[in-house]
């Protein structure tokens, strides 16, 4: 029988992503990671020794690429700091994963006459495909938390006592995810929470995690505010001046003393632009919209707005004047942005950030994390050889 496209879609997304690694690897030869990608300050430096595989990356920054890894079951066993058996079991067990899930795909296919509408068999499907990513993510060597290739984590770049601090009346910054997106190696939203206190991931179509969110956004004494403008003004809407005085006006000694009473919640969205415009959308209509085009265009463009931490990211022009942010965003090697990007295109890190800052996140504190997200996509383009060149 032949099965639905959206099964085959799926089977396709799924099954493959496990042997994406070695797959990918033999198709194309990899640059070396060099030493400079291995570290961005002395506080990052000191904290090499706690990485998992640091013995390894030390050891081989100069030699190893995923092909040359790839091309040695030994070699590419020691990346992973596991045995060739401990590998092959992994993705042998994603592989059953994948399988158990097309058959369950499947089996709603043929039963959808059992007094289920289509709207129905839609969703529980969704629910599905969600549980799976969140459970066996794209790729069985990822690492869960920085979701960067195991050889080349980054989580050693935090330190877990010294997080962050929300700004004085943020009470919660709340990362929600398409599931496509979760789990993605070219994602630097994953950060976020290595870096900041009250920070949490959240993936949209996981019912557990969608509870978690609407709990959130219907308590009274909080502001949600979720990071995406009303360009056609049929939404409720803030502004950065706004929410300062807003915090201003609230005398609250219990804000970012862990306690949970109340201030405002941010809301991010981590998904490709179509994706994210419909996640938006399904929110309630009491969340706010936060339009940061103005904050985005400044800190991209003036050297002096926040001792220009993100002018990295910028082109300068060919007539040697300001920098043009005509592709911004530090994702930019890893993901094409296509003709024409509007100033405000930047990656969820980058734009949440700007937000904190502008909400009195220090400017240290900020650019730490802009440091080891470009770490991040440094490691990955070294590693994978994957780059898109800025037009």
């Amino acid at each position: 029988m032949q099965q639905p496209m959206s099964c085959r879609r799926i089977i396709h997304n799924t099954m493959r992503l496990s042997l994406k690694t070695i797959v990918y690897a033999t198709s194309m030869l990899c640059p070396a990671p060099t030493t400079s990608a291995l570290s961005i300050t002395s506080r990052t430096l000191a904290q090499d020794g706690h990485h998992p595989n640091a013995s390894f990356t030390e050891k081989s920054a100069s030699s190893v690429s995923l092909a040359h890894m790839a091309s040695s079951p030994e070699r590419f066993a020691a990346s992973q700091n596991m045995t060739i058996e401990q590998v092959d079991e992994a993705i042998n067990a994603r592989k059953m994963a994948s399988t158990t899930l097309n058959e369950q795909l499947i089996a709603i296919e043929i039963d959808k006459k059992n007094n289920m509408t289509a709207a129905e068999i839609g969703r529980r499907k969704h629910q599905m495909i969600c549980q799976h990513r969140f459970n066996h993510f794209r790729n069985a060597f990822v690492c869960k938390k920085c979701w960067t290739f195991t050889p080349i984590c980054v989580c050693h770049l935090f330190d877990a006592d010294v997080k962050a601090q929300l700004p004085k009346g943020v009470a919660k910054l709340i990362v929600w995810t398409h599931h496509d997106e979760y789990g993605r190696t070219s994602n630097t939203g994953s950060l976020l929470p290595l870096g900041l206190h009250d920070c949490q991931i959240l993936m949209k179509g996981l019912l557990e995690h969608e509870q978690i969110l609407n709990e959130i956004l219907c308590r009274k004494d909080v502001t949600p505010v979720v990071l995406w403008p009303d360009k056609k003004g049929k939404r409720a809407s803030t502004t950065i001046a706004n929410l300062k005085s807003e915090i201003a006006e609230t005398s609250s000694s219990t804000w970012n003393e862990g306690n949970d009473n109340g201030g405002i919640v941010l809301v991010s969205i981590e998904g490709t632009w179509n994706t994210a415009r419909k996640m938006v959308n399904k929110l309630p209509p009491h969340v706010l919209r936060l339009d940061l085009s103005e904050e985005i265009r400044l800190n991209f463009t003036a050297p002096e707005m926040n001792e220009g931490i993100f002018i990295d990211n910028c082109i300068t022009t060919a007539s040697g004047s300001s920098p043009s942010p005509s592709a911004p965003s530090l994702l930019s090697p890893l993901r094409r942005q296509g003709k024409g990007a509007k100033q405000d295109c930047v990656s969820t890190l980058e734009a949440t950030i700007v937000a904190l800052l502008a909400l009195g996140l220090s400017v240290d504190e900020a650019s730490f994390i802009l440091n080891c997200a470009r770490t991040k996509v440094k490691r990955i383009q070294e590693y994978t050889g994957k780059t898109y060149p800025r037009d």
